[in-house]
């Protein structure tokens, strides 16, 4: 079951072009990791989702709903946390989740419920301006899960969050999917992602520009330190014989990435042949922050 949807979707502010026909789709119980760098079209795709700006063309769909014209249906099974958690810092937790319950004509046992799921139960009496930014991050995302919503947007939800308050929302999250919720997630911490999105989303300059991380893409980076005169034109050829997909040589060191399947001892013997001394050999980057690289360009030196 399709949780959400978006087809063709196109925004532009005067003559920028910030979203060029985006498409993607989210299934029920998916998490699916948004990723791309500043200024790419995460913010403007999330919030045209949410309904806080209008697109210029495209479709949304949420639950089957289309967002044009079934607004009030797909948006009760929609929830969304963009940039702010949004609480009123003034009152407690309890009486955070209560005002929104309120709002919502939620049932006092859903209240219940969610107060169980966030783990906040001995600190809903404090006022929400005292809790850690993992405390707001999980009140906040339980107001958004008062509706049972059938699809969830978090943008950057680790944002300022301690190692412990990502451990405890990285379960979180987990949990909410278990239950069949679909969830999109922007997050700069893209080792986060890989630890619990089911496929990412990666965008560039407004376009879509892969959608998962599948074996043509996945690669392996090394550092190998030597000692020697080298002459390295035997990396050339190792690249060609399909054994390396690129490497970038320096002082005593090369960088290099080979697909999983490619044994690493045939480098390490092309080296040794070349009478070359390995001091040293440094796993680098994991397959999505090859896939980062290769996408963005962003040079792994």
């Amino acid at each position: 079951m399709v949780s959400m949807s978006v087809s063709n979707l196109n925004k532009s502010y005067g003559k920028h072009h910030v979203l060029k026909d985006v498409t993607f789709s989210v299934e029920a119980g998916e998490i699916v990791g948004f990723i791309g760098p500043n200024g790419s079209g995460k913010s403007t795709t999330m919030k045209c989702i949410a309904n806080l700006i209008f697109p210029d063309s495209g479709e949304v769909k949420i639950a089957g709903f289309d967002l044009a014209k079934s607004r009030n249906q797909a948006l009760s099974n929609l929830s969304a946390l963009i940039e702010d958690p949004g609480l009123y810092y003034n009152l407690s937790g309890r009486d955070n989740l209560e005002l929104f319950a309120g709002f919502r004509g939620i049932p006092r046992k859903r209240v219940k419920e969610v107060i169980s799921f966030t783990g906040l139960e001995r600190s809903l009496k404090v006022q929400a301006s005292k809790y850690s930014m993992g405390m707001k991050q999980r009140l906040a995302l339980g107001i958004a899960i008062l509706t049972e919503p059938t699809f969830l947007i978090l943008d950057e939800p680790f944002s300022g969050l301690d190692p412990h308050g990502v451990f405890e929302l990285r379960e979180v999250i987990k949990k909410l999917a278990a239950q069949g919720c679909g969830i999109l997630f922007s997050s700069h911490q893209i080792l986060e992602m890989e630890k619990i999105a089911d496929r990412n989303i990666f965008i560039k300059e407004g376009e879509i520009v892969a959608t998962n991380q599948g074996e043509s893409h996945s690669k392996t980076t090394y550092k190998f330190f030597y000692q020697g005169e080298a002459d390295l034109s035997f990396l050339h050829e190792l690249k060609q014989d399909g054994i390396l997909t690129d490497f970038q040589p320096g002082e005593g060191v090369v960088l290099f990435s080979m697909a999983p399947k490619q044994n690493l001892n045939a480098v390490l013997e092309a080296f040794l042949n070349q009478g070359l001394a390995i001091t040293s050999i440094v796993p680098q980057t994991t397959d999505i922050e090859n896939l980062y690289d290769e996408i963005y360009q962003r040079s792994p030196l």
